[in-house]
């Protein structure tokens, strides 16, 4: 070693020792106020890694199921059993059909002889309320002369029913009861149990009362008129005038019973 050197040897190496020692008060400086004096900061390049964002889909399953049936039951059907219409065959209530033996009021026969009140009750049901009600009066009257000693006449319109008390076939004397019958126009419009009606032709009353009961005559009181009867008897029968005596004439009367003479 030459002589320089070993006269600066102990500067050199208090230099280094002085330079280690304002090295670590730095650090410790450093240290205590939170900054590093004269520090050189070497920036390290960093590398970022940026992962691709993974968006990972969950894959959709559809299950495809057959769309759901609704069955809607519908209320048990409901049958309701209405019990057959019963048809009752009548004679029509609004018919009252004349005969030789009587009058049929609806369903009901009322003969000659019946009780002067049921046969008014009868017919009234039929025809309704009687116009007139003669009450009892003497045998000789409007009716003419009639079996004794009093009379009853009863009117529907052109129908008129007779009643008396007489003595007869039907009843012994002071019964009241139901013995003749006159119908001389209409209203009401009424026929016999056989379709004869006011306006039916003498053709028609022959062919459905012609034969030995059945008679037509000249009319007493006009010789051209007719007087027919059918089954006459001193206390039944029907009887009545017509226009004429020939088939093309019509019937304008239908009595019934003995009536009354004049």
């Amino acid at each position: 070693m030459n002589e320089a050197l070993k006269r600066w040897l102990p500067w050199i190496l208090a230099g280094i020792l002085a330079v280690i020692l304002l090295g670590v008060v730095i650090v410790n400086l450093g240290d205590d106020d939170g900054e590093a004096l004269g520090t050189t900061t070497t920036v390290v390049g960093t590398t970022s890694t940026s992962a691709e964002p993974t968006t990972t889909v969950a894959e959709s399953t559809t299950t495809s199921q057959p769309p759901e049936t609704t069955t809607t039951e519908s209320p048990a059907e409901t049958t309701t059993t209405v019990p057959a219409e019963t048809t009752t065959t009548a004679a029509d209530p609004g018919t009252v059909e004349l005969s030789d033996e009587g009058v049929q009021a609806g369903d009901e026969w009322v003969h000659f002889g019946y009780d002067d009140e049921d046969a008014i009750d009868a017919v009234t049901a039929v025809l309704g309320a009687p116009d007139t009600d003669s009450g009892w009066i003497d045998s000789f009257s409007v009716y003419g002369t009639c079996p004794g000693p009093d009379v009853r006449g009863v009117h529907w319109g052109e129908l008129v029913m007779l009643f008396t008390h007489a003595d007869t076939d039907f009843w012994s004397g002071g019964v009241p009861h139901f013995f003749a019958y006159y119908y001389t126009a209409l209203p009401p419009d009424l026929l016999t149990t056989e379709g004869v009606g006011i306006g039916s032709s003498v053709e028609m009353l022959e062919a459905v009362y012609g034969g030995p009961l059945y008679t037509m005559d000249e009319a007493f009181f006009d010789p051209s008129l007719g007087f027919w009867t059918y089954d006459q008897q001193r206390w039944t029968g029907l009887w009545g005038y017509a226009t004429g005596q020939t088939p093309a004439h019509v019937v304008t009367s239908i009595n019934g019973g003995q009536g009354c003479g004049e």
